[in-house]
């Protein structure tokens, strides 16, 4: 009896041939075939989908130059950097500063971020990098401060109760600073805090439970910065109060390339420091707060990507549609940001100005072009909506058919076992030819004139003998 031969490993899981598959793509990085994109082979696994570097050509120039040599210096992702220092600039802000886009519709500077990454991707570090400059501000604000005032700019301290006591010394705000923030964020984020955490976001009033009778703030202004392992963030995504988690800009970069010591320039931290002090001096109060107005061409930009965003959100579920609703929030307080960024570099003795096109564009770039795909690649991976779940499914179907095409009802019918509606598989269709799984093919007339049935080309990668 003759000993059948065959190329694939033997014994192997069907999980283990979907990640050989995936390994083999990963080593490719193209298809055989040119003209198809890069065929997304996250989809065959759980793991994140590619996710975009920080922008840096959208911030000052000033400051693009110095977060580029201090992650360089200290070995992280840019990303990390880019994000403490908005984060920095938060923290001096707050409250005491406005973004107006209508007379009905004004921002806060407050923001709320997550840093995620794995243990030695250089997070600590990048914080430690703006953290020296923020306590050295807040010591100048001490100094300067009565002698029973000791206000606050970087608490880490998350109780309430510490929270608020930081607040009445600093009414324009602070800056919740916590390194590994797993456990806070988890508890954070479980909806059982007895106080509503988004009017902190809103820089609004806040109550919190007090004896013999509740305590009232007026405005209660709490940005966040925390860092958080990749499988820690996926629990609480899970079981995380859908309100809160929508609120926060998520990065997860990748780790960037070895930086050879005798390439690193030392940033100019002495400059950045003075930058971060004259933004600090243009806060002023919640009550009186410095108002940056978003101009008619601004608004313009503004409402173009207002309509858009409403237009996306008819097409998302879950969790990422409650995040795409504070998008106009989001890039409001962005726009205000990379003013104050830019305005902190110059030697004009002028006030910061008006938010234009320029701002309002370079905002939704980094929200759109950055901060969305990191998000999306969060919840999909973590959360995903019933169409991701279904995308995920015939992706891994598609390998084991040995089919150089096929149709909408091969897919309804044989991959999803019936259980979606036509409709809902053209929505999985359309995902897989953006991942580069399939390609609609030319639909001829069949022999009585009528079109045929639509079918798709199965990327050759997926039909591709492994080499073991």
């Amino acid at each position: 009896m003759s000993q059948q031969t065959d190329d694939r490993p033997s014994g192997l899981s069907a999980r283990e041939r979907r990640l050989a598959l995936a390994v083999q793509i990963a080593a490719s990085r193209t298809s055989l075939d040119s003209d198809w994109p890069e065929l997304d082979a996250s989809l065959l696994e759980n793991r994140r989908a590619p996710v975009p570097s920080f922008p840096l050509d959208l911030l000052p120039a000033c400051w693009r130059d110095w977060v580029n040599d201090t992650a360089r210096s200290v070995g992280a992702p840019a990303d990390y950097v880019a994000q403490s220092l908005l984060a920095a600039v938060a923290g001096l802000c707050g409250a005491g500063v406005s973004v107006c886009v209508s007379p009905a519709w004004s921002e806060p500077l407050v923001l709320w971020q997550t840093l995620v990454g794995g243990p030695s991707s250089g997070k600590s570090a990048a914080l430690a990098t703006l953290r020296r400059p923020l306590a050295a501000i807040e010591q100048e604000f001490q100094a300067g401060a009565a002698a029973e005032g000791q206000p606050r700019i970087l608490v880490t301290d998350s109780a309430v109760e510490a929270l608020a006591d930081a607040v009445e010394g600093n009414p324009r705000g602070v800056v919740l600073w916590r390194d590994d923030a797993a456990a806070w964020l988890g508890q954070f984020t479980s909806g059982d805090a007895p106080v509503d955490w988004p009017n902190a976001w809103a820089a609004g009033a806040l109550t919190l439970p007090g004896r013999p009778a509740p305590v009232e703030i007026g405005k209660f202004p709490v940005s966040m910065l925390g860092t958080i392992q990749p499988d820690r963030l996926e629990e609480t995504l899970r079981d995380g109060d859908e309100r809160l988690l929508a609120r926060f800009l998520y990065s997860w970069p990748d780790l960037p390339l070895y930086c050879p010591l005798g390439e690193r320039a030392l940033p100019d931290d002495d400059n950045a420091l003075n930058r971060l002090r004259r933004i600090a001096r243009q806060a002023r109060t919640p009550d009186d707060p410095l108002v940056l107005t978003v101009d008619k061409q601004g608004a313009e930009a503004l409402d173009g990507f207002l309509a858009a965003l409403q237009a996306e959100r008819r097409h998302v579920e879950g969790l990422e549609a409650a995040w795409m609703g504070k998008g106009g929030s989001s890039v409001a307080r962005l726009a205000g940001m990379i003013e104050l960024l830019s305005w902190s570099g110059l030697a004009s003795s002028g006030l910061p100005g008006h938010l234009g096109r320029d701002h309002v564009e370079a905002a939704v770039g980094l929200w759109q072009g950055y901060f969305r795909p990191h998000a999306a690649a969060l919840f999909d991976r973590a959360v995903p909506t019933q169409l991701e779940q279904r995308v995920r499914r015939v992706a891994r179907w598609l390998p084991g058919t040995g089919q150089a095409t096929v149709s909408r009802e091969d897919i309804r019918r044989d991959a999803l076992l019936q259980s979606a509606k036509a409709v809902e598989v053209d929505g999985v269709l359309h995902r897989l030819e953006e991942a580069g799984f399939l390609r609609l093919m030319a639909v001829e007339s069949s022999r009585l004139g009528g079109p045929r049935a639509r079918r798709w080309q199965v990327n050759p990668v997926l039909a591709a003998p492994s080499n073991g």
